[in-house]
């Protein structure tokens, strides 16, 4: 009877040493889930913002009224981009007419389709005319969106935040241009410099 209540009270203690060993591991399983749980919506708030805060401003140059594009579909128009000086040069008054224009920086082996749009606000904006997971480089302006022709990822003209579709963290990577004699002038060396994101 004595070596039965001894099994027994083995038996416990050891039941009760799994659980205390149980209840030491728990804060940790604790800890790992709640930092799981917490960092799903932080990854995606991260990626988010990322995408909006290297395409949610674009920096462009006022040359109109606001523009309204509404119930509008216009093409991309193609121009020819002059090479000269250190700069590629594009008529201003062609984009503003156009208002969705590409060109390309072919010099000396380097090939760089860019782009030209004027916003609602009446911003003119220059970038590099790609979308960079599909390597598309033609877009159409839909309503107040800029469309990728081969994926149909959506941005919004005036911030190239992503509204819907495969490729929203790469919309056309803007370039800085400057506009002088009722030219668009995009320095050749950022044209040079400039690398795909992906």
């Amino acid at each position: 009877m004595k070596e039965k209540k001894s099994d027994i009270a083995k038996g416990n203690e050891a039941k009760r040493e799994k659980l205390l060993a149980e209840k030491k591991k728990s804060p940790l399983v604790k800890i790992i889930v709640i930092l799981l749980v917490a960092a799903i919506p932080m990854a995606w708030f991260v990626l988010r913002n990322s995408s909006e805060a290297t395409s949610g401003s674009v920096s462009g140059t006022q040359v109109a009224e606001k523009v309204s594009y509404k119930n509008q579909n216009i093409r991309m128009t193609s121009v020819d981009g002059v090479a000269g000086s250190g700069d590629i040069e594009i008529s201003a008054d062609i984009v503003k007419d156009k208002k969705i224009v590409s060109f390309e920086y072919n010099k000396g082996g380097t090939q760089v389709p860019l782009m030209a749009y004027i916003t609602p606000s009446g911003k003119l904006v220059t970038a590099v005319s790609m979308c960079e997971p599909c390597r598309s480089t033609k877009f159409h302006i839909e309503g107040e969106d800029m469309v990728c022709n081969a994926c149909g990822t959506r941005w919004s003209l005036e911030g190239l935040r992503g509204i819907s579709g495969g490729c929203l963290a790469y919309p056309p990577d803007v370039v800085a241009h400057t506009i002088e004699n009722g030219k668009v002038k995009i320095q050749e060396k950022i044209i040079l410099d400039w690398k795909p994101r992906v």
